[in-house]
């Protein structure tokens, strides 16, 4: 076999790989927003997240693992670039301890610690640690009817690190956007 075919083969596989990869990747999932008592309140989760391999040997390992969880109210505005609004970045912080089998997660929103719990099993820390549930996002008094429209956005983040010290690697979702109703 030649080196250029060689090197066409292993193109392929490598191509075929990133594939394979980008299309069982995560993705955010039940964005909902709604009004109450006054505020925008907004609630989404992540799927196919915590079947990833590299995510489980990570939790496993006994070392904190951060996601995060961003969501954005955005002003759509008619020739100009849109405004954000309002922005929250949620910090779910889980921990394995091997001796007792059980997952401890924080919960940190603009670095103060909000919430913490811990659960046994593997389904349990799933289904906590990739949802959030009626986060307070701005109050309808930031909201101005009638001056373009509105929609919410989010993203979840689930590894951040770098490959060789000096290209970022993320592992997260797109955004996705909802459009929202002012009251």
């Amino acid at each position: 076999m030649s080196v250029r075919r060689a090197g066409k083969l292993a193109v392929l596989v490598l191509l075929g790989i990133a594939v394979q990869v980008l299309a069982s990747g995560p993705y955010l999932s039940g964005l909902t927003a709604q009004f109450k008592n006054q505020k925008v309140v907004v609630s989404f989760g992540v799927g196919n997240a915590f079947d990833r391999q590299d995510l489980k040997e990570a939790i496993k390992s006994t070392r904190p693992v951060t996601i995060t969880f961003t969501v954005e109210l955005i002003r759509h505005r008619l020739l100009w670039k849109d405004k954000v609004v309002a922005r929250k970045i949620i910090h779910r912080t889980i921990t394995y301890d091997n001796l007792t089998h059980q997952y401890r997660i924080v919960t940190l929103i603009k670095d103060k610690k909000v919430d913490e719990h811990v659960v046994g099993g593997w389904e349990d820390m799933r289904q906590y640690a990739g949802h959030v549930h009626d986060i307070e996002l701005t109050s309808v008094a930031n909201l101005k009817p009638g001056e373009g429209q509105y929609s919410v956005r989010a993203r979840v983040t689930l590894i951040s690190s770098f490959i060789l010290w000096i290209i970022p690697w993320d592992v997260e979702t797109p955004w996705v956007s909802q459009e929202l109703k002012t009251p």
